[in-house]
């Protein structure tokens, strides 16, 4: 039976705060009868949330020497719902009546797992490499024997007490694939927005990491001057501040998607693979500004949406905060169409771009293919116009040189900076492919590449020609 209830959300805070969304009737299965739950946390805040059939995880993690606080759960039950009336009244605004599911305990707050560290606070620093995996093996051994606390989804939010031993080594705070990492603290609570940390709109920012969204940028015309900043660009500020903070639409899209908002759940296996294809192309129209995309794609699966990353490489650690986003219908007959006007970018004058042209799935999986191509005075550099870049290492290190529209032989390549038998990885721009051969003058045996690649595997190390031909 379909679900049709919306909760209502409405936090009222005597100092400071007053949030709604509105209501409409929902139908409950049986099986999930309790949807809406009333929790009385102080005698003046008052608060609804919603549970979905599969919720979202949410852990606080406790160092054997730095305990929870102790209102915590009265607390970030308030900013939890605050964050779920947040992120649907975003998801409204392009059409998607939906909730992010959280879960009840028995007294009718949220439901909060925790579960003792075995180590102190020190054992526990902000570095992924040391802390991310060690802390997610301690919650599935505690999980292997209470299977029970958890709801069945893949996504977790992760919050440990914020560190009192002093120490500047930090404490995990970021997106680690569907985990998500934050601090709690008694600041941590809707009355202290506006605040003067970046802790609250932080952990709301790493929850959209954990829940499968990048990082992107608000459309600097149509967007920005209107909603604010994107809460997945430098939205955990804003938001922290008060300050106007959105979802984009491709955020949005990929959240209708995500398993925690569906109720009733959808057929599909969540994030189950696919078979796909994407042959993605973009023309430049000069007179109307805009870049064009078109092309086709397969997939045994059902495609929800077509998602456009428009992303200036203006540093190499820019961590994708500027990539600007589109969302586009699929086309008939699996066709990849949509108009992109170029006054949505800010950097449009000798920057390179990275593009992935992404599928989102029905089930929730995106699936992307990655192509590149660059301003040259002001004008998008593609087709004839257009250039390949090849590095001497895979996944883009070492040297990298640019080559445009053209033969190279091996002299060529040297005189330009590649060596011989030396490329293993290449970006390629729209409207180009690109043959390498492994004998000079065009000879030997040969490789069509017809988007970026990571890794040339089966021709790693050995170019001695190459052409770069425009489609």
């Amino acid at each position: 039976m379909k679900n049709k209830k919306t909760s209502i959300f409405a936090v009222l805070i005597a100092t400071t705060v007053f949030l709604s969304s509105c209501e409409k009737a929902k139908v409950l299965p049986a099986e999930h009868a309790v949807k809406s739950m009333k929790v009385s946390t102080t005698s003046t805040t008052t608060s609804t949330f919603t549970t979905n059939p599969k919720n979202l995880n949410i852990v606080m993690f406790v160092p054997t020497d730095n305990p929870a606080l102790s209102d915590y759960r009265t607390r970030l039950t308030t900013l939890m719902v605050h964050f779920q009336s947040w992120l649907h009244t975003e998801m409204l605004r392009y059409g998607y009546d939906k909730f992010m599911g959280l879960p009840l305990d028995t007294g009718g707050l949220v439901k909060f797992i925790e579960i003792p560290a075995q180590g102190p606070q020190v054992d526990y620093p902000y570095t992924a490499s040391v802390s991310a995996s060690k802390i997610i093996n301690e919650i599935n051994a505690y999980k292997a024997t209470h299977a029970s606390e958890f709801s069945n989804s893949s996504h977790m939010l992760i919050l440990m007490p914020q560190r009192t031993d002093g120490s500047s080594a930090g404490q995990p705070f970021y997106g680690w694939g569907k985990y998500c990492f934050a601090l709690d603290n008694s600041n941590m609570a809707v009355d202290k927005i506006p605040s003067t940390s970046n802790y609250i709109g932080g952990m709301l920012h790493e929850l959209g990491h954990g829940l499968n969204l990048p990082h992107d940028h608000a459309k600097y015309t149509s967007e920005q001057p209107v909603y604010g900043t994107s809460l997945m660009g430098s939205g955990n500020v804003t938001f922290s501040k008060g300050q106007p903070t959105f979802l984009t639409p491709v955020d949005a899209a990929i959240l209708n998607r995500n398993e925690v908002f569906q109720s009733p759940l959808p057929t599909e296996t969540p994030y189950a693979g696919a078979t796909t294809t994407i042959n993605a192309n973009l023309t430049y129209d000069s007179s109307l500004q805009t870049l064009n995309l078109i092309g086709n794609y397969t997939s045994d699966k059902t495609v929800s949406d077509i998602l456009v990353y428009m992303d200036p490489k203006i540093s190499s650690d820019d961590a994708d905060y500027n990539a600007v986003t589109w969302r586009f219908n699929p086309g008939s007959g699996n066709t990849l169409t949509g108009a992109m006007a170029l006054n949505e970018l800010n950097f449009k004058n000798n920057e390179p771009y990275d593009v992935r042209v992404k599928l989102l799935l029905n089930n929730g999986s995106t699936i992307s293919k990655a192509y590149s191509f660059s301003f040259l005075n002001g004008v998008p550099q593609i087709g004839a116009n257009g250039s390949a870049k090849f590095f001497q290492h895979g996944s883009y290190g070492g040297y990298g040189v640019s080559l445009p529209v053209g033969n190279y032989t091996t002299a060529n390549l040297v005189s330009l900076g590649i060596s011989n038998n030396d490329v293993s990885s290449l970006t390629l721009g729209f409207g180009v492919k690109v043959i390498m051969y492994d004998g000079d003058n065009f000879t030997g045996s040969s490789i069509e590449i017809t988007s970026s690649s990571s890794f040339v595997s089966t021709f790693n190390d050995k170019a001695s020609s190459i052409k770069v031909i425009a489609l």
